[in-house]
């Protein structure tokens, strides 16, 4: 009897142990509040000539213009020097201005800008040697030492931001256009286009870095940029072939040509994108997508970019008539999300008007999603200033930290266009601070400045 007493315990466990899994029990999902994104008080900088002309003894200071994200809007907008070219981050809120100037119109310097949050709070302005053409500037995370190319005497100053002077001079071969720091601030890489070199330089003592070979390997480069892992540089050649350099050659003291890839196209400038570790390059009526987190890098994709219909623009669009000249592909941006990438580029009308547009391109297959037209501007003067062609980066793009924007800003057009990426359309533009130009009729004001540089703000 008591052996069945236990058996029927048994059974009664296993009835109600099979049961569990058939009764319902409320379960409470936790909701936390939404909270707003870190990241949507992100901001971009584009810098602005100011009809800096010999012809018309312009000598009025440019610009430099903050976008806020998240509200579409100038938010502040300072002075610079005189013709400014370019711009780069040197820590969380500070950038740093360099302007150019021009034979006979003497402020060749670097201005740097320091913010408190989105908006920038002061200025300072940096004397660099008179009539030296400073054109590029590199930057050491986190560092006070900047790095300005200067093209007339053939040599990269070495500035204090912290002094703000001049500390020492490198002589580089002729023609310095470009320059790239590592992440870890040890090494710095300067491209000579006329030159056909490369200079490596250690920053910590400004010793050089000896090339081991690939003497021809440089052909006209353009542009040079850093892997985020610090052992590999990127030059691009004017002839459309990308230079692979492993700085870990020579147990670290020397460097040495790896590889050269060629078809990648020849623009002016490349796009690092470290999420994906892939270098995007615009050129001609195409965007060159290629590997860079292998070794040999490997040409992934090339993407063609067509022409925007003219039926397509809105009647007030300028740009009615067909295309005289090939479209020009001349930026570009990646989303920090990883979703999409964008190649804007230009084309010229019957009638001289600047044609601009943006195509957004699928990350994940490289194929076009959409092909947006950017309302046009005469080129024909006086509408567009005579920077305008004749500045290395006529267009230039940045995305949002958010990832909900893609801006383009348009040396012709005087100001910064704003692209809304969850329908990838155009939705409005923000005109640069107004120049010393006279006004053109019917308009009583003058016409803003020209962008020529673009990068993402603090």
């Amino acid at each position: 009897m008591k052996r069945f007493r236990w058996l029927g315990l048994v059974l009664c466990l296993l009835m109600v142990w099979t049961g569990c899994g058939d009764t319902f029990r409320p379960v409470i999902i936790p909701n936390p509040p939404a909270f707003p994104d870190p990241r949507a008080a992100h901001t971009v900088l584009a810098i602005n000539d100011n009809n800096t002309s010999l012809l018309a003894g312009s000598a009025d200071p440019g610009s430099i213009m903050v976008i806020d994200v998240s509200g579409d809007t100038d938010v502040s907008t300072r002075d610079v020097g005189l013709y400014p070219v370019h711009i780069a981050q040197q820590t969380a809120s500070q950038f740093l201005v360099v302007n150019h100037s021009l034979t006979g119109l003497i402020g060749d310097s670097l201005t740097k800008v320091s913010f408190l949050g989105t908006t920038i709070a002061g200025t300072t302005t940096i004397s660099l040697p008179p009539d030296s053409a400073p054109n590029f500037v590199a930057v050491a995370p986190a560092d006070t030492t900047a790095y300005v190319s200067l093209l007339n005497s053939a040599t990269v100053a070495a500035v204090s931001t912290a002094s703000n002077s001049v500390v020492a001079t490198i002589s580089v071969p002729a023609n310095p256009i470009a320059m790239a720091v590592t992440p870890d601030r040890n090494k710095l890489y300067v491209i000579s286009s006329t030159s056909n070199s490369l200079t490596g330089i250690n920053t910590l003592d400004r010793s050089p870095r000896p090339l081991a070979n690939g003497g021809g390997a440089f052909q006209s480069p353009l542009w040079i940029t850093v892997r985020s892992d610090n052992q590999r540089v990127y030059v691009l050649n004017g002839n459309g072939s990308l230079v692979t350099i492993d700085t870990t050659a020579g147990a670290g003291t020397s460097d040495a040509v790896t590889a050269t890839l060629p078809g990648v196209g020849t623009g002016r400038l490349m796009v690092y994108d470290s999420l994906k570790n892939r270098i995007y390059i615009p050129s001609a009526s195409q965007l060159a997508v290629v590997d860079v987190s292998q070794d040999p890098p490997r040409l992934m994709s090339v993407v063609p970019i067509t022409t925007v219909d003219p039926s397509s623009r809105g009647s007030s669009d300028p740009c009615q008539l067909t295309a005289t000249a090939p479209l020009n592909v001349v930026a570009a941006a990646a989303l920090p999300d990883g979703s999409r990438l964008y190649a804007a580029g230009f084309y010229t009308d019957a009638a001289g008007n600047v044609c601009p547009q943006v195509t957004s391109i699928n990350a994940s297959d490289f194929s076009v999603k959409t092909n947006a037209a950017v309302p046009g501007v005469s080129s024909l003067p006086p509408f567009s200033a005579p920077i305008c062609s004749t500045t290395p980066f006529r267009m230039t793009m940045a995305a949002g930290g958010d990832s909900s924007r893609v801006y383009l800003a348009s040396c012709d057009a005087g100001n910064v266009n704003i692209i809304r990426t969850s329908d990838d359309s155009y939705l409005l533009s923000v005109p640069a601070p107004a120049s010393s130009r006279a006004p053109i009729p019917p308009s009583t004001q003058p016409p803003p400045q020209s962008p020529v540089f673009l990068i993402a703000g603090p």
